[in-house]
């Protein structure tokens, strides 16, 4: 018979002595998750911190922008021109405080290529901004004239005609609009300044350009070696008409000579009009070349040679006035833009100018770079 109660043959040994924990089963494999959480943590900081690094340097920017510019004394943007234009886009900025009650004279630019798609009322581009400074200008009854400062090579042929037609219904407002060109004022860029009252250069100023050239570019060297091959099914003979993925062929050439001199005429009759010239006379320089001031001076071209000031003096002196106001515009940006501009990159760049160089368009531009 076994005693339950019998005692321990040992009086040292403990059995209330617990044992040692288990050791995890799994401890290997927990060390090979936390790395590949940490691997992720990392990767999320890695792409998320600069994202919001930019968004955020980004705002603080507009929103500094838009502190200095409603704050600043001197030179100021002040209200938004809607409170008296009807232009929500644009700010308006003051140049020079000028004399108590001698009226405003404001400054509108072009600068740069002109370019821009739609019209003056819904346009992009240098004629959606032109258009909108031209339309705030007229819409003001404090500004009494309008100084066009131009510093532009030319662009688009249908951009600059209708910049050209909007200076032409600014001055039938009864408002005179002074031309000026401190750098260039070539091909579109003349043409638009050939509807102001008044046009003046600086010393030296590029002038002229006078003429329109149809861009084409040809491809179909490079798609051959890439493989690729274009085969368009068209609903006529010409639908094609100047497609950079096949050669010109003789006929074409002609229709597009013909419909470039059509708009070549245009061009020489915009400028004979403009400044008052018999069209053979403006043909005789009509071929493309540019011109020195003394040059255009000479030929009626320009009316004066003079620096900014000058123009002022001009514009004041139409409307019997001195030591007038002086503003200018500027777009007012939002984030939004902000956005836009810094998401513009490379890749989208090249794809814009890659489907505008390959459609074939009318253009009233001088290349600078022709010229050292």
């Amino acid at each position: 018979m076994i005693d339950d109660q019998a005692t321990p043959a040992s009086d040292n040994a403990d059995y209330r002595t617990p044992c040692p924990p288990p050791r995890p089963a799994h401890n290997r494999s927990a060390l090979g998750t936390t790395f590949l959480q940490s691997c992720l943590v990392a990767g999320c900081v890695t792409v998320l911190v600069p994202v919001l690094l930019i968004g955020g340097v980004m705002l603080v920017m507009y929103l500094a922008l838009s502190s200095s510019l409603d704050s600043m004394e001197s030179g100021s943007f002040s209200s938004l021109v809607q409170s008296s234009s009807g232009e929500p886009n644009l700010r308006e900025r003051v140049l020079r405080t000028g004399a108590a009650g001698a009226g405003t004279l404001a400054v509108v630019t072009v600068h740069g290529p002109i370019t821009g798609n739609g019209s003056s009322l819904d346009g992009t581009g240098s004629l959606g901004y032109v258009s909108q400074q031209l339309r705030a200008a007229a819409r003001s009854s404090a500004v009494k004239a309008v100084i066009l400062q131009i510093d532009s090579p030319g662009g688009g042929l249908t951009a600059s005609d209708l910049l050209h037609h909007e200076v032409e219904l600014l001055r039938r407002r009864g408002k005179p609009v002074i031309a000026w060109s401190g750098s260039t004022m070539a091909s579109g860029g003349y043409y638009i300044a050939v509807a102001a009252e008044s046009v003046m250069a600086s010393p030296t100023t590029t002038i002229g350009s006078i003429g329109v050239i149809l861009q084409h570019f040809q491809v179909q060297e490079l798609l051959g070696k890439l493989g690729i091959r274009v085969d368009p099914v068209t609903s006529g003979e010409h639908k094609d008409l100047g497609s950079p993925f096949r050669a010109m062929t003789p006929e074409e050439r002609r229709i597009l000579e013909d419909y470039i001199a059509v708009a070549h005429a245009r061009f020489v009759a915009i400028v004979a009009e403009g400044r008052d010239l018999p069209p053979e006379r403006v043909r005789e320089v009509a071929d493309g070349r540019i011109f020195d001031p003394t040059f255009a001076l000479e030929r009626g071209l320009i009316d004066s040679i003079g620096y900014i000031e000058d123009a002022v003096a001009l514009a004041e002196n139409r409307v019997g006035e001195s030591n007038m106001r002086i503003i200018g515009y500027r777009r007012q940006l939002s984030l939004g833009d902000l956005f836009n501009e810094a998401g513009a990159g490379a890749a989208g760049a090249a794809v814009r100018a890659a489907r505008e160089e390959t459609t074939p368009q009318t253009m009233a531009v001088w290349d600078g770079h022709a010229v050292h």
